[in-house]
């Protein structure tokens, strides 16, 4: 009998977690939806794109980050792209209601026959798309990204 009320105890603590409002965790009912749209669009294109270059999206990490003062949603995505010969770091913070991408890094992690980092193939940021900012780092990049959610 304590085996069936342990898995009844289960299921009602998984249904209540579900039930509970999406701003119970710091985000918004509306931020969460946009964010897993625009996360939905964001990897469709990758997976698209990556495979037309024979590699897979694996590994995929994604946070949603809500602003109440200022109303603004953002996300962050984090995934690896499996390639033969080669392991690749991506991440991305994208305003979730206005589906732009603020910050992207893109790294060769790993590749057949190389011993030494190379650096970032892609590393920019930026408010606007044509004011960009080329950085060199990951940690300079962090930087930004930390300075924007926290200026908003």
């Amino acid at each position: 009998m304590k085996p069936l009320f342990a898995l009844f105890f289960i299921f009602i603590v998984f249904l209540a977690a579900n039930d509970a409002p999406a701003h119970a965790n710091g985000v918004s009912a509306s931020c969460l939806q946009a964010s897993k749209q625009s996360l939905d669009n964001h990897l469709t294109e990758e997976k698209l794109i990556w495979s037309q270059e024979g590699g897979q999206v694996r590994h995929i990490q994604y946070q949603p980050i809500y602003r109440e003062k200022t109303d603004k949603c953002f996300f962050t995505l984090d995934f690896k792209v499996v390639k033969p010969g080669e392991f690749l770091t991506t991440y991305y913070l994208v305003d979730a209601f206005e589906n732009r991408i603020y910050a992207a890094y893109l790294e060769v992690t790993k590749r057949a026959g190389s011993s030494t980092k190379e650096p970032p193939l892609n590393c920019t940021y930026g408010i606007a798309y044509d004011a960009k900012t080329a950085c060199t780092t990951k940690a300079e990049l962090d930087g930004f990204v930390k300075s924007l959610i926290e200026e908003n």
